[in-house]
């Protein structure tokens, strides 16, 4: 609809997190396939690299507070 600010906005904000995931399991998929069977490397790596302190999503609040 021309002239929806606010949908184009979400929908921007929808397509860079999409890409962000697909790079991230990307690469855990490269590390699981070079790990083999030492699960403790993709652990190491896990909890090194894709642990997250918040929400950096940079989503808007859910409205009604926190669910």
């Amino acid at each position: 609809e021309e002239g929806d600010y606010l949908g184009e906005q979400f929908m921007q904000w929808f397509l860079k997190e999409q890409v962000e995931e697909v790079a991230s399991m990307t690469t855990l998929l490269t590390i699981a396939d070079r790990a083999g069977a030492n699960l403790f490397d993709l652990e190491d790596f896990v909890s090194r690299e894709m642990s997250t302190v918040g929400d950096t999503t940079g989503a808007p609040n859910a409205a009604g507070g926190t669910i």
